[in-house]
């Protein structure tokens, strides 16, 4: 498990940049770069899935994908008619969940809960030999 702290801290620190830009989009609304937002979710889960893969962990590259996906689909929503105050909770509630995955990766708990299902599985895989 320990080879996945590389992979935790480049997502982590990737995560963080994106979401640093994307809380000036979303304070101007300027759908181009939300949807930039999007793209570079989509690139971080493309670009860290051989390392997941490798820590058998392709939970996070689904959350990534699906949060970049679901972001341009919103912005192609939006742009055939005009942004209301669902979208912008929408935007807001895909970036404080991807802020509070980032969140629990800096301070080692998602680390700590793959440590605990990790043990769970193998305590199982033990008991039911």
């Amino acid at each position: 498990m320990e080879k996945f702290l590389p992979v935790l801290s480049t997502i982590q620190k990737r995560l963080r940049e994106i979401l640093s830009r994307n809380e000036d989009y979303m304070s101007s609304w300027d759908l181009m770069k939300i949807d930039d937002t999007g793209e570079e979710l989509i690139r971080l889960a493309r670009d860290m899935y051989p390392q997941l893969v490798e820590v058998e962990h392709r939970i996070l590259f689904q959350s990534l994908r699906e949060a970049g996906l679901g972001i341009k689909f919103r912005v192609v929503e939006v742009r055939k008619g005009k942004l209301k105050k669902e979208d912008e909770v929408y935007f807001r509630s895909v970036h404080e969940a991807l802020g509070e995955i980032c969140e629990k990766i800096e301070t080692g708990e998602y680390y700590r809960a793959l440590l605990d299902i990790a043990a769970r599985r193998e305590k199982e895989r033990s008991s039911s030999k």
